[in-house]
């Protein structure tokens, strides 16, 4: 070997080397979380139960430090949709049996993991200081009505719900052109407490939690499918033994509890 090949394969060498050791330190420390650093758990929920998971998001944590909760709410369908489309979520919570079946089957959460967390119930809303020109679900229909808030039908279990009591009472083909949809349950509560709409169709939870809307009536009986949220840990959860942890606390007493204080049933 001649000087010059050797000052090459020295130069070579040196510079493999460097790069090994860049990647070793790459790993071993970038790639870590700090020590003892709480492990985050993705739980994307329909928002009708952003008030109650967030009290219980506080209850778990004083038990659980080793558990950060962050919370991705709206509606379940774009939900689902998100995480088909490969967004991070640990657990999911939906309004409805049709979202996570859609996950079901797409692969990404087991059917045997799927429980149900809570039901609830269809009310009819409309704000306190607005014109009582709405009063039971046949006012609907009346010329004297100008403007509906339900959460769209395409993507929202709410809106779903509200479409097939419409349709059962035989209202959906006299509101349809004076509907103004929301993308998720709260947007629905929020045009009705702004005075944007006359009325709106929300569950009774979402009613419960706001001091601005009355209710009218409840969806009348059969009127609609019952209305449960099934949760589950998805197939590919990161942090599968933290979002089981997390689900069974929602599940306890202690869970049912709180969610029982925000109106929802078992």
């Amino acid at each position: 070997m001649n000087e010059e090949a050797a000052r090459l394969h020295r130069r070579l060498y040196a510079t493999l080397t460097l790069a090994l050791a860049l990647i070793l330190t790459a790993c071993s420390t970038g790639a870590r979380p700090p020590e003892g650093a709480p492990v985050e758990i993705i739980v994307s929920a329909a928002a009708s139960m952003t008030d109650a998971l967030s009290e219980m998001q506080k209850a778990f944590a004083s038990e659980q430090s080793g558990v950060k909760v962050k919370f991705n709410f709206g509606s379940s369908g774009a939900l689902a949709h998100q995480i088909a489309q490969g967004a991070p979520a640990d657990l999911f919570i939906a309004a409805g049996a049709a979202p996570m079946e859609d996950l079901v089957q797409k692969g990404l959460v087991e059917q045997s993991a799927v429980r149900t967390l809570a039901a609830n119930k269809v009310v009819l809303i409309r704000g306190k200081t607005a014109a009582a020109v709405v009063n039971t679900w046949t006012d609907l229909a009346s010329d004297q009505v100008k403007r509906i808030a339900v959460a769209n039908p395409a993507h929202v279990p709410a809106g779903q719900y509200g479409k097939t009591v419409l349709e059962n009472l035989n209202l959906w083909s006299a509101v349809q052109t004076r509907l103004v949809l929301g993308e998720d349950v709260r947007q629905v509560l929020n045009f009705v407490e702004s005075g944007e709409v006359e009325a709106g169709i929300v569950y009774a939870t979402d009613a419960a939690v706001s001091q601005k809307v009355v209710v009218l009536a409840e969806a009348p009986a059969g009127s609609h499918p019952p209305v449960v949220y099934p949760m589950a840990v998805l197939k590919d959860s990161r942090h599968g033994v933290e979002a089981k942890a997390f689900a069974d606390y929602l599940a306890s007493e202690k869970g049912r509890q709180i969610l029982a204080r925000y109106g929802f049933g078992n």
